[in-house]
């Protein structure tokens, strides 16, 4: 097996283990047996939990990344954009569904993590803000100082966050989020269903 596809798999493993056990709870052991590898093997290609964790993180900045350039750079006008910023949010493939619940969960653990980690959460955040800075500002009634729009945007993306939470992620007051990617898509699919989206952006522009 190439090194790389061997990389990737104990990415893919650790996210179901994380998506388990939650990524505090989870040892290095518990992903390995999983795959059914030697402990070693894991330190072969990350020295430790954390650094897989950060790379799960860089992968989903990549991929955000790429998501926000071309919303941008599309000739769409602002509300397409917008809406296809907030789907972006949190209508993915399965396989960055994974890594999306798996930034979730890390959520619940921000005083365990390390700062690297935290930094890495923020990037992703602040990835968020500036391109929906750009969007509100294409926006013809919007005539906000630069200030008035950086403090807009910061209160858009936390009823946006709070709205995902609500409506994908959260689950009951024992387990909090859902940690089931089925789940996950049934909940995306009654979301597109009842309009709630255009509901979201007509508040936000209006």
């Amino acid at each position: 097996m190439a090194n790389e596809d061997k990389r990737e798999q104990i990415i893919e493993a650790a996210k179901d283990i994380f998506l388990m056990k939650g990524v505090y709870k989870t040892r290095v052991e518990d992903i390995t047996n999983h795959l059914g590898i030697a402990k070693g093997s894991f330190y072969t290609y990350f020295k430790t939990k954390d650094n897989l964790i950060e790379s799960i993180l860089d992968e989903l900045h990549k991929i955000r990344k790429e998501e926000l350039d071309d919303i941008l750079n599309s000739n769409n006008g602002y509300r397409e954009k917008l809406k296809r910023f907030i789907i972006g949010r949190f209508i993915t493939s399965p396989k960055r569904a994974k890594s999306h619940l798996v930034l979730t969960n890390l959520t619940k653990n921000l005083e365990n993590l390390s700062t690297t980690i935290r930094d890495k959460m923020f990037e992703v955040e602040m990835l968020n803000r500036e391109v929906l800075k750009e969007i509100l500002k294409e926006i013809p009634t919007y005539t906000y100082s630069e200030e008035e729009i950086k403090i807009f945007t910061i209160y858009v993306i936390g009823g946006i966050r709070n709205y995902i939470l609500e409506k994908i992620f959260y689950k009951d007051k024992e387990q909090y989020f859902i940690t089931d990617l089925t789940e996950f898509q049934s909940r995306i699919s009654e979301l597109e269903a009842n309009n709630e989206l255009e509901l979201l952006i007509d508040r936000i522009v209006s």
